[in-house]
Formats: structure tokens, sequence, C-alpha cells
């Protein structure tokens, strides 16, 4: 092999081979592999089976292992932020539209008045819930997928960061997402709408 050859004149190692590496095969760990091959060595250089520092190792499943729940644990951070930032938006948007019930309290008793059922005034309050949460995601969507670009122009020579985009199952999620957090925030004004009296909605000044 060229790059043994090569380390073996560099180093003046001779014939003598003291590193190499290994792959398992699917569906065998890692872990199992490197013990079977200190087991096959610790035999044939008889070694103390109870020695373990006769041999020296090192596993990149398990450094592969600790980077993905390193990566697992930021993601988890992310969907922390991510859901309490909604559940904050969700209630803001929720007094919002409990203030917009109030000032058109005298409206809602109008259309209660002539004919607009109890279904009517929800499905129009959530409709307006909906609304302004997809145009708030919409717009931190875009915003997100506009710093992303920047990163893309900005970042040269580090591979790991190269080319940042996102995923369109993510943005399909968002999307859904958003649509529940409109309707969770409209549901407790849409039935507050729902239960004005009209006859007290038309004194309100």
């Amino acid at each position: 092999m060229p790059f043994a050859s090569t380390m073996q004149g560099t180093f003046i190692k001779g014939n003598r081979v003291n590193y190499f590496s290994f792959l398992a095969e699917d569906n065998v760990k890692v872990s199992e592999a490197e013990e079977q091959a200190k087991s096959i060595l610790r035999k044939r250089h008889k070694i103390d089976p109870e020695d373990k520092t006769a041999i020296g190792s090192a596993n990149l499943e398990r450094e592969f292992g600790q980077m993905q729940g390193l990566f697992a644990g930021i993601s988890g951070l992310m969907w922390f932020v991510g859901i309490c930032t909604i559940a904050a938006g969700v209630i803001g948007v929720s007094n919002i539209m409990l203030i917009v019930v109030k000032e058109r309290t005298k409206e809602i008793g109008i259309k209660k008045a002539i004919g607009a059922t109890p279904s009517n005034i929800i499905g129009q309050i959530i409709l307006e819930a909906i609304f302004i949460t997809s145009i708030a995601g919409y717009v931190g969507l875009v915003g997100g997928v506009f710093v992303l670009q920047l990163m893309a122009e900005n970042i040269q020579g580090v591979d790991f960061f190269q080319n940042p985009e996102v995923d369109f199952g993510v943005a399909i999620t968002s999307t859904l997402i958003l649509v529940l957090a409109g309707v969770f925030a409209g549901l407790f004004p849409a039935t507050r709408a729902a239960s004005i009296n009209p006859v007290i909605a038309l004194r309100e000044e």
C-alpha cells in the first residue's frame, strides 16, 4: 500500500506496523469489531487480557455518536425556544383579538341581530387570528431565508457551513404550526364574541 510504505519510509519504521485502521461491515457495531480486533491482537502477541493500556484505539463511531448527541441537544433546545416563542405569540395575538372583540362589540351585536349565528362569529374571529399569525410567520420565514442567503454568500472555505438552506418540509411544517397557532389564538376571543348578547351589545357606546 503506497500510504503504508510512505509512512514507513518517512518515520523509518521498516517492516514494523504500529498503526492500522479498519471498517466494520454493515449491521455490525464498530465497538464490537474493535473489541474483537483487540482480543485477536492480545492472543497473537501474548498480551495479558486484563492489560487495557497495551493496545490503544480510537473509535470514530463513539465520536460520531457524541457529535450526534450534541446536535440532537442543540435541535431540542431550538425546538424548546421555538415552542416558547410560538406560545408567547399565541398569547399576544389572543390578547389583541380580545381587544378587537371589545372594540367591535356593537358590530358583533348588529351581526347577531340580523341573523349571524355563533359559528359565523367564531369563524370570523378565528380567521382573523389565523391571518395575523400567518402574516407574522411568513415575514419571519422570509427574514430567515434572507439571513441564510447572506450567510451562504459570505461563508467561504468552511465546508461544514456551505450552502445553508431552509428545508421544504420544515417550511410546510412551519405553515401548519402557524395555522394551528392562529386557531388557538383566536379560540378564546371567538368564544367570548359568540357569547355577546345582541341587545346589550347594541346599547354599547
